[in-house]
């Protein structure tokens, strides 16, 4: 597959007019389609345990669902993204976003609070209809194939991309907003961080109302100002990326697991993940040094 971009209008969906068409897009027939975009039992829900306590709902799809939804997603994931949003992105990371803010004398993060189900059918539509320039009834069958009960669902691999498109117009106006203020804003799905040597709250606050005005609500807000903060979690000090202590520890105890049971996959895939956390922060910072 080509890592090559190309620009909204150079994109297949760029005046899709007839759901034929959409369907041959998508790779399956028109029969399909229909199914997809009406059936009742596409997901399964449930919910798993979050690493820092309480529950998590997922909307699971169907096979044949995440099938189409993974094909959109990389549709969408081929339109040159543009330079605030780091997931989901090639080549791009949690790491890479931390990076942006390294410098900063002042980093204010805000979270999106349940930024998928708080992501309704009809921004979907509008992004399609109003922005792709796909016909109503083209429009209307991506809204179907991207939501689950009016909303995006957690569970997706669509949902990540099409959050932001869906959003895209809040996002822009929020990034130029920044730069008018000489901040940088970055955006790593429902992360969103403002830094700079100086971040006023009346920025923060106008951001915010963008926010509110959009459908999206914040929360876990927190402000930085020449000390230690952590940013999607890495551990940004003194310019330098480090790695967040549990993460250390999590990498001792799996290290001890490995030595106990040695051909446990599981254990040794967790062992390899941890390490390669600390190789991509540990690549960030050597790439630093050798700025000239």
């Amino acid at each position: 597959m080509s890592n090559k971009t190309y620009a909204a209008i150079s994109s297949p969906f760029f005046r899709l007019g007839t759901r034929r068409k959409l369907a041959c897009l998508l790779m399956v027939d028109m029969e399909k389609l229909r199914e997809l975009s009406t059936a009742t039992k596409l997901y399964s829900h449930f919910t798993l345990e979050k690493k820092n306590g309480g529950r998590r709902p997922v909307d699971n799809p169907r096979a044949d669902l995440k099938k189409v939804q993974r094909r959109i997603a990389n549709l969408l994931s081929r339109i040159t993204p543009p330079e605030f949003l780091f997931c989901p992105v090639k080549g791009r990371s949690y790491v890479s976003n931390a990076a942006v803010h390294r410098h900063s004398r002042v980093i204010h993060s805000l979270d999106v609070k349940t930024y998928f189900p708080s992501t309704p059918s009809r921004r979907i539509y509008a992004f399609f209809h109003k922005f792709m320039l796909c016909s109503p009834d083209v429009a209307a069958m991506l809204a179907k194939l991207a939501c689950c009960d009016g909303h995006l669902p957690t569970g997706s691999p669509l949902s990540p991309i099409m959050a932001y498109y869906a959003h895209q117009d809040i996002w822009c106006e929020a990034a130029a907003l920044a730069r008018a203020h000489n901040c940088l804003i970055t955006i790593y799905i429902d992360d969103v961080t403002i830094s700079g040597e100086h971040v006023p709250m009346s920025l923060v606050w106008r951001i915010k109302e963008i926010m509110h005005r959009g459908g999206l609500r914040y929360h876990k807000e927190k402000r930085a100002v020449d000390r230690r903060v952590e940013v999607t979690g890495v551990v940004i000090r003194e310019g330098a990326l480090l790695v967040p202590n549990r993460q250390k520890v999590k990498l001792r105890a799996a290290k001890k697991q490995a030595h106990t049971r040695p051909n446990d996959i599981k254990v040794l895939g967790k062992v390899a993940g941890l390490r390669g956390q600390l190789r991509q922060i540990e690549a960030h910072n050597e790439a630093q040094v050798k700025v000239p």
